[in-house]
């Protein structure tokens, strides 16, 4: 098998979406002194730009991937709204926001890398 066939068929595994959403999950719910300190909203924003990227592969679908990205991180924010104090986290519309971007950014880099890899003769 070429070197191009195993990248596609990994990118294109549904548990890989899954467990990147699961993933996605699990930080956003952990406390956040527990997390590396860094530009949070830069955070969300490759997250979510890595969520949509390997969604398009496994799905192929443009705009659920775009609505269901955005979807997701306001439910995150949701979320993160109900957790405990202690846990210090909170709604942020600004988190929302570089979800949505990050998305788009990751449907923009699929497309790139599709074409790319549709020509490669690896």
């Amino acid at each position: 098998m070429k070197l191009k066939e195993l990248v596609i068929r990994f990118l294109e595994n549904k548990y890989l979406a899954f467990s990147i959403t699961l993933a996605i999950f699990v930080l956003c719910t952990m406390p956040s002194e527990q997390l590396p300190k860094g530009n949070d909203k830069t955070a969300h924003f490759v997250v979510f730009a890595g969520w949509a990227f390997c969604w398009q592969f496994a799905f192929k679908n443009f705009s659920k991937t775009l609505i269901l990205g955005i979807l997701y991180g306001i439910f995150i924010e949701f979320w993160q709204g109900s957790l405990p104090i202690s846990f210090h986290r909170g709604f942020d519309w600004y988190d929302s926001l570089a979800d949505s971007v990050g998305v788009i950014i990751g449907l923009v880099i699929f497309y790139f890398t599709n074409k790319i890899l549709s020509r490669a003769t690896l």
